[in-house]
């Protein structure tokens, strides 16, 4: 495989090319002195070849060792470097790229943008210009420090450089053993809502700081603060400031966050310590096991992988709402805070470069300190739960991609979290005890579309009752501090979506979502007290007074059309201006409800 064919290598790959000279030069010398000493064309012949050999072996090791210098820290899930491999893998372009467990280390991420530039002859002119930006956003192009840090030489140069469209860091620094950032977090949206006849203005401002050193220590923190002006319900819209504590607890109109890890790494193992997204599963819009939809939470994660094979471990402190209890009238009342966790386990293995499989574990338990069956990641937790008295909730999953042709990929994936197999093979799918989640979902791309231009659709199902589990409050479901931990989509529900995607140029996207869900609710009244259990809820729970069976969308039918159309558009390197409408419409016992979206975003992120 060629590393790079552009004149914008990175500065290890260059070094690697000039390695491989100096070591290419010193066996053809040897090589020449043997011609000039031996006069047998035989053994000359055999001298070549056996040198030939070493020298290739050499290179090799030379290539792999220098590659160990690649920056060890991970690139943020929303990062657009992902759809695009992905878009590339779809096309046949790359090889091997798995993006079932995101993020992925820079160091991946910029293995697979190597093999994207050997191929750049069979990209769209589009494609080209993006990947040029892709390497220079992962460090792939050289530049100097001084060059890079907006300070370097103050008050000279530092407009130029703030508005160049090149990279750029507050600070930055890299040698041959440690690379180190900081980057400014900075954003600005205004969020108007027809429904609410109302607007509100988010200003968030924070920094990053992240690093690698010596190719087995990587480190990243953020930290940010936000302020709102307006309407206090249009804020609600962002789901940042939803599922702040800041802003609804204390009622001041700030909303915070920080996120941050520290990541070793050694040979084909990685080991991780923090609190960042991650992104599981093999959705192609909607991501079932983890996704952007609860907060962030804390873990410890590991990871191997080997040729073929990938193991993904995640051990994660979720939230639950705190137990308060009053004391007497000195004391006052006093919050405990009840203990739960999730432990996630994958074996994934890629067949050929058109085929993968994958097998998933996961576990929920809570209200006791650590267990230390789902701290081992080479355990089969279901076994290990039912010999510690079944206390616990735990889930199946398979997840399967294929790719018939280039230009066209299926997946599917189906989590079991109950299965009764005694009904299973008896026509009795509906029993109420079989509670799943299955997703199928196609991706096509060029050269089947038109070039630039990538097409998704998927069709989502959650029967009743699922992710749900008999407890006191959420201490057993599946979800962080109320909400779920993979998709939005309720139990006892369907949703059909479809996105298009389009890349004008190397600077702007245009993105089009929809999708039509279906949801079957428990009966309430008018106090929110729960009168009838259709499996609609993942908080209410499967109970003996539930009937025997689930049917699917059994229950009060509501119906929700969702519509976002959107653009980004990168300024200049790091700026960017984005606009998106959404149009949702929800249908809920004959009453119709509508509203009108309008968020427009700038933001500066150097990542």
């Amino acid at each position: 495989m060629k590393i790079f064919t552009n004149s914008k290598h990175c500065e290890i790959c260059r070094l690697v090319k000039n390695q491989k000279k100096i070591v290419s030069k010193f066996f053809d010398y040897i090589i020449s002195r043997l011609t000039f000493k031996s006069r047998n064309l035989a053994i000359l012949k055999s001298y070549n070849n056996t040198f030939n050999v070493i020298k290739t072996v050499i290179i090799l090791f030379t290539l792999l060792t220098a590659s160990a210098l690649c920056q060890v820290d991970t690139v943020p899930v929303g990062h657009p470097v992902y759809a695009f491999l992905k878009e590339l893998q779809v096309e046949g372009i790359i090889k091997n790229y798995d993006d079932v467990v995101l993020p992925l280390s820079r160091k991946k991420v910029i293995y697979f943008l190597a093999q994207a530039d050997s191929s750049r002859n069979n990209l769209s002119k589009t494609d080209r210009d993006f990947l040029i930006r892709m390497e220079e956003k992962l460090g792939m192009v050289p530049t100097s420090n001084k060059k890079k840090n907006l300070f370097s030489d103050f008050p000279i140069g530092f407009r130029s450089k703030l508005i160049s469209d090149s990279e750029k860091h507050i600070y930055s620094y890299k040698d041959s053993s440690i690379s180190f950032y900081i980057d400014p977090v900075l954003e600005g949206k205004y969020i108007y809502s027809k429904s609410l006849d109302d607007n509100s203005t988010l200003f968030n401002v924070g920094a990053v700081i992240r690093g690698s050193y010596n190719g087995w220590l990587g480190f990243y923190l953020e930290g940010s603060n936000g302020t709102i002006s307006g309407s206090r319900n249009v804020a609600e819209l962002d789901r940042r400031v939803k599922q702040s504590f800041t802003f609804n607890n204390t009622k001041i109109n700030f909303f915070d966050g920080t996120s941050g890890y520290i990541r070793l790494r050694k040979g084909i193992v990685n080991l991780e310590l923090g609190r960042e997204r991650v992104s599981w599963g093999n959705g192609y819009i909607d991501r079932t096991i983890l996704s952007d939809n609860p907060p962030i939470f804390d873990f410890v994660k590991f990871g191997i992988a080997y040729k073929k094979f990938r193991y993904d471990f995640l051990h994660g402190w979720l939230e639950q709402q705190p137990t308060v209890q009053y004391i007497d009238s000195l004391v006052g009342n006093v919050k405990f805070k009840p203990s739960k966790y999730v432990a996630i386990s994958r074996m994934g293995y890629q067949a050929n470069d058109n085929l993968s499989f994958g097998l998933t574990q996961m576990i929920i338990y809570s209200d006791r300190p650590l267990e230390l069956a789902y701290l081992n990641p080479f355990l089969f937790w279901e076994s290990a739960q039912r010999s510690m008295n079944d206390l616990d909730n735990s889930f199946l999953a398979f997840d399967g991609r294929y790719k018939p042709v280039n230009g066209m990929e299926l997946s599917s994936s189906i989590i079991f979290d109950d299965i009764n197999f005694s009904y299973l093979f008896k026509g009795e799918w509906a029993r109420n005890n079989n509670g799943n989640e299955w997703q199928v979902g196609l991706m096509l791309t060029d050269p089947i579309l038109f070039e630039d231009m990538t097409f998704k659709l998927e069709y989502l199902q959650i029967r009743p009752y699922t992710f749900s589990h008999p407890g006191i409050g959420e201490a057993l479901t599946y979800s962080n501090n109320g909400y779920l931990l993979g998709t939005n989509l309720q139990p006892n529900s369907t949703r059909l979506s479809a996105e298009i995607n389009y890349r004008f140029n190397s600077k702007l996207d245009l993105n089009i979502l929809y999708s039509h869900s279906l949801h079957g609710n428990n009966v309430y009244d008018q106090n929110g007290n729960l009168i009838e259990n259709f499996g609609g809820n993942f908080l209410n729970n499967l109970s003996f007074y539930s009937p025997e069976y689930a049917y699917l969308l059994q229950g009060i039918r509501e119906v929700y059309d969702y519509f976002d159309a959107g653009i980004q558009n990168e300024i200049t390197y790091g700026y960017y201006f984005n606009i998106d409408y959404i149009y949702s419409r929800s249908k809920i016992s004959g009453i119709e409800r509508h509203d009108d979206i309008l968020q427009i975003s700038f933001i500066v992120n150097f990542e």
